[in-house]
């Protein structure tokens, strides 16, 4: 197909999220770190790492001897509803990046991080906003012929300022496999695994703050925020 993305391109954005969510594990924790947010946060990110684990199985090579193969349309249905909960998924983490900025934003040090995560997850940025309605995990075609994806790339740099919504909407990239190559599908699966270790890591690092940090008594009243 012309015009073809890249395959090692598919779900780019899993590392940029862990990334933002590095930098927060990375700033100080002062009286505003608010735990059972952070729980919840950690929650999502393992439902997102679940859900990049069954984006890989949808793109590898059937089993063989399946005596009743599901049609085309049948497998496009399947991918759209589980490519639906990556979107829901990675918006409430964009979410809990958010809350925990506004966690940690009082805290000294590591002003970079925090200057960063601030331009693009605070609810008055442009990236922000896009995010929530323009990024877009993937869709199959209705023949499961080719995939397309919305996705929104992140500013490298350590601006004070909001990103505003049309620099962010340069920042959106619109991406196109092509599905009929069995070659396309096995690379496809070996970038989902790719972003599932990458977010791994970073997943393995909030477990371990957990386990070193937070206490039962940390994570009483959960709504107190």
């Amino acid at each position: 197909m012309s015009g073809a993305t890249p395959a090692h391109e598919f779900l780019c954005e899993v590392a940029d999220l862990a990334s933002f969510i590095d930098d927060v594990l990375a700033m100080p924790r002062g009286s505003c770190w608010h735990w059972p947010s952070y729980y919840l946060f950690y929650v999502e990110v393992d439902r997102l790492a679940g859900l990049l684990m069954r984006v890989r199985w949808q793109f590898e090579s059937p089993c063989a001897g399946l005596a009743e193969p599901s049609s085309a349309q049948e497998d496009a249905a399947g991918a759209n509803a589980l490519f639906a909960l990556l979107d829901k998924s990675q918006r409430a983490i964009v979410d809990g990046l958010s809350q925990m900025w506004r966690n940690t934003r009082s805290a000294t040090g590591n002003g970079h991080a925090r200057q960063r995560l601030e331009a693009h997850v605070h609810p008055k940025s442009g990236w922000y906003q896009l995010f929530r309605k323009g990024h877009c995990t993937g869709r199959l075609s209705a023949d499961g012929a080719s995939l397309q994806r919305a996705v929104l790339g992140v500013d490298a740099g350590s601006s004070p300022h909001h990103i505003s919504y049309p620099a962010a909407e340069c920042m959106l990239r619109h991406q196109s496999f092509d599905l009929r190559s069995p070659g396309t599908r096995a690379a496809l699966a070996q970038a989902s695994e790719q972003a599932g270790t990458r977010l791994g890591a970073t997943l393995a690092a909030m477990g371990a703050l957990l386990v070193e940090s937070c206490t039962i008594k940390d994570l009483m009243h959960p709504s107190s925020r």
